[in-house]
This record gives structure tokens, sequence and C-alpha cells, in this order.
């Protein structure tokens, strides 16, 4: 079966811990619900983790140029595990953050064969957010990974706790859907270089159309598996999101017609 941005993989069951459990309660920018350590330490055994990138096109939509990592990043990439020297370049996408800060989106290589991808998210009281993915740098992670670092403090992984708060679908949800046809979730970070939101979503197989259900995009052509928004200091899972954070773009993974996930103007 041929898809246009991954191909199916037994990592499908192991990413799916959290049984379609949500925050109790509304958050004012969205909401939430659904119908359904050590650094280096997590950085290598990792547990379960975030739905991945996607396999066929990588770190690809991280625009930027290539030049010297920042330092910030190196050094939490090093503290990771990856083995970085002091001309080691990477693609560098700078994002305005708040307060005149500057989030950063950075990988080696645009594409499946990077080695590490990472995106910063800058908040209050010297907090700052880390999404990754390590792919053999020469660390790897089991999918994505989320962090927060207070000040100069080390960067703790709160990857468990976002898989808990969010919606993602159930393990026997998954299976339902790979028995017909469909992809693993995976990360849409098209957004990132604007705002500080991501979407996970998976794929029919072309060829297997799927009856549309609570969770299909474009009349079945995607499953919607929830967004994660950096909010000031956290991490937090939204169901859906208003249209201002999920512009309309040109070429877009997902097409803007029929998506009940995207609300309001």
């Amino acid at each position: 079966m041929q898809y246009r941005y991954l191909t199916f993989s037994p990592l499908l069951l192991c990413l799916m811990t959290c049984s379609g459990c949500a925050s109790s309660g509304e958050h004012p920018v969205a909401s939430r619900h659904s119908p359904d350590g050590d650094a280096r330490a997590s950085a290598a055994e990792g547990g379960h983790g975030l739905p991945e990138l996607p396999g066929a096109s990588g770190s690809s939509g991280s625009e930027g140029r290539y030049g010297l990592l920042p330092a910030q990043v190196k050094q939490v990439l090093t503290g990771l595990g990856c083995s970085l020297d002091d001309t080691a370049k990477a693609r560098v996408l700078y994002v305005p953050g708040p307060d005149g800060r500057q989030d950063v989106m950075v990988t080696d290589n645009s594409g499946s064969a990077y080695h590490y991808w990472l995106r910063s998210f800058a908040g209050s009281n010297d907090t700052t957010g880390y999404l990754l993915q390590l792919k053999g740098c020469p660390a790897s992670t089991v999918g994505m990974r989320a962090y927060i670092a207070h000040g100069n403090s080390a960067p703790q992984d709160v990857t468990a706790s976002v898989l808990t708060q969010s919606a993602l679908p159930d393990a026997a949800t998954m299976a339902t859907y790979a028995a017909a046809g469909v992809s693993e979730l995976f990360a849409v970070i098209e957004q990132l270089n604007t705002g500080p939101v991501m979407r996970w979503i998976a794929e029919p197989d072309p060829d297997r159309p799927i009856a549309e259900d609570a969770r299909t995009v474009d009349y079945g052509n995607f499953v919607h598996g929830g967004f994660l928004v950096w909010e000031n200091d956290r991490f937090t899972f939204h169901w859906t999101i208003p249209a201002a954070m999920w512009p309309c773009r040109r070429y877009p993974t997902i097409p803007c017609g029929h998506d009940p996930f995207v609300k309001g103007p």
C-alpha cells in the first residue's frame, strides 16, 4: 500500500498508551475532550513516546538556513546523548516567541535522513519547552518526546504527562484503523514555523477508502489525533483549536475545506 507521508509500521500499537483519556474541564483556547527522570536515560530508553515525525518525509518543513547550532540547543542535544562538535551545522529556523524571545526549530538534515529534530518554546518565568526526536545521533528516542526546562536546569521529560492528558486513539481503535489500511499516527509540524501548535493525524491507504467517523477529516482522507499546544509554561492537548492557530496554507498537508477540528474564522 502507498501513503503520501509514511508507510504502516509495527510501532503503531506501542505508541498508543492512553485509552481516550483527557483532562477534565475546558480550556480558554479550545476543548480538550474527544470521543474516545533523567534526560539522557529518557532519550535512550524512553518508554512510550508521542506519535513521531512521518517516516517518509521526516523533518521536512523545518525551513530555515544551514548554520551553527544555537548554544542552548546544542547543550540540550548533547545532554540527551547526541555527539556534536563545535562546527556542527544544522538547518535552523528562528521563530518569534513571547516577550521578544526567540523560539527555534532545528534539524541536521531536512527530510527522512535526519538524525535529530528539535523545536523550542519560550515560556513564562524563564521556562522553555522542547519537542524533539532523535534518530541515531547516536542516541535515539521512542517517538517524539516533550521536555520542560526551568532557568538553567536540565530539561525534564514530561512525555508521560502529555500522554496522560491527551485523547489519542487507544490501541484497540488504532488496531481497527490498521485493519482498514490506515497508517499509524504521525506529527504534522508545518505550523511550527510560525506558532506553538502541532497536530497528529493518520492517513488511510488511498486505494482503500474508509468510512467517515468522529475522527475523520477531509471526507475520510485523514484521521484526526488531536493538537499539542505550548501554552505559556506547559504542553496541553486539544481536540479542536481556533482557525487562527491553524491557518490555511498553500499546499497544506490537510486540505482546509472539510476540517471539523479547526473552528471559527
